[in-house]
């Protein structure tokens, strides 16, 4: 841990039952969807302009956290995301039509935009990468209750009503942030970050500065977002194609995301021990084979290792942004990320989308393969010129030392 205080574990507490609802809009919507589309009169092509407008207010939301954070502490962006995301899950409840519906996703994409941003910043700040692992295995477990809840509420009563059950664990969450404030058990930023700059200038650590450095950084992960949701939604479709029948089929995407679950636990333990950039590696690699073993067989045990693969990529490479990093640029840097991640929803889906149509289904594992390697790839150019950097300062220190000698 970075930096802690005497409420840290209560702090922690606070945070990950927070991040839970993160997951909400992805889980909700899956099912939800169902309904919405029949009680509106929808099809699948209005599921494509949904998917942009959410994907676009989220990566508004992340390049806009700088600037907010200017304002407003991180905390409290994350509650006015929260706030935002519940105005929005209503004014879906009560949509009448398409527009409707549509702008009040927006709405909560930009919501769940600011949540995502501000709290992987934050804790990039003044956690380690096993708590961030750890926050979102949360988001796992948010993303894997509100499809039981709508579920349930469209069995007995109706999808809207669904929303309203949401909105209303939202509250709840709403409360707890807001006792938490009130109880001054967040760390303060600006005492934290004056720490942290005197901790570096002690330590001597080198930070990245060149502008290329951070389009790197945000690069990883515009490949990474579109790696994930892609592979998701589309390795249903190949399997079908294959011959599998709907019911193996469905068994797919729980899989993916247990083990995605499972995998954030796992790692979050683990990198007590092991650095992220091991963690990084090793998760690449997991995810590399899973996907391999997909492309050559119909094995849900290539879902399980490319969703266990996949689950620390996230958290791990956002927390090691302040590795990296000068801790000023943190929040503006982080606010990035998460928008390309985002972007890169939106826009590898998209051109995944038209190859798989206009070539092949079983083009898509290959285009998973390119996007893992990209990955790995621009991890990787950073990991080396952080070397280069610290190298350099040693090389300095050492003819600096020569000479007083």
């Amino acid at each position: 841990m970075k930096k802690t205080n005497q409420n840290t574990t209560l702090l922690l507490t606070v945070i990950l039952i927070s991040y839970f609802v993160v997951g909400f809009p992805d889980g909700a919507f899956t099912v939800s969807w169902l309904g919405i589309s029949v009680d509106l009169g929808l099809t699948i092509t209005h599921s494509g302009y949904i998917l942009v407008a959410y994907s676009v207010l989220y990566t508004l939301s992340g390049v806009m956290l700088s600037w907010l954070n200017r304002f407003l502490k991180l905390q409290m962006i994350y509650l006015l995301g929260l706030i935002i995301m519940g105005l929005g899950f209503i004014g879906l409840a009560v949509s009448t039509d398409f527009i409707m519906a549509l702008a009040s996703i927006a709405a909560y994409g930009f919501g769940t935009g600011a949540m995502a941003s501000s709290m992987n910043s934050y804790m990039a700040k003044h956690f380690s990468a096993r708590h961030n692992n750890w926050m979102h295995c949360f988001w796992g477990g948010g993303a894997t209750l509100t499809p039981l809840i709508m579920s349930q509420m469209m069995l007995v009563f109706s999808w809207r009503m669904g929303y309203y059950v949401i909105v209303a664990i939202l509250a709840v969450v709403a409360t707890i942030l807001l006792v938490s404030m009130y109880k001054n058990i967040w760390i303060n930023d600006d005492n934290v970050a004056q720490n942290t700059s005197e901790q570096t200038s002690e330590s001597n650590k080198e930070h990245l500065t060149k502008k290329w450095h951070q389009v790197v950084e945000i690069a990883t992960f515009f490949f990474l977002g579109g790696t994930d949701y892609t592979l998701v939604f589309f390795t249903g479709m190949v399997l079908m194609a294959r011959g599998l029948s709907l019911e193996a089929v469905a068994l797919f995407p729980a899989v993916y995301y247990i083990c995605m679950t499972l995998g954030r636990m796992f790692f979050g333990w683990i990198a007590k021990w092991i650095k992220e950039v091991p963690i990084v590696r090793i998760g690449c690699a997991v995810a590399f084979g899973g996907i391999v073993l997909l492309h050559f067989t119909n094995s849900i045990f290539g879902m399980a290792m490319t969703g266990f693969g996949l689950a620390p990529l996230l958290p791990t490479l956002v927390s090691d942004t302040s590795n990296r990093f000068s801790p000023r640029i943190i929040s503006k840097l982080v606010g990035y990320e998460l928008a390309a991640f985002g972007a890169g929803i939106a826009v590898l889906f998209f051109l995944t989308s038209q190859l798989l149509e206009l070539i092949s289904l079983e083009l898509l594992f290959p285009i998973g393969l390119v996007f893992i390697v990209l990955v790995f790839i621009c991890n990787e150019i950073l990991v080396r010129a952080i070397k280069a950097e610290r190298g350099k300062t040693d090389e300095h220190s050492r003819r600096n030392g020569q000479k007083t000698a």
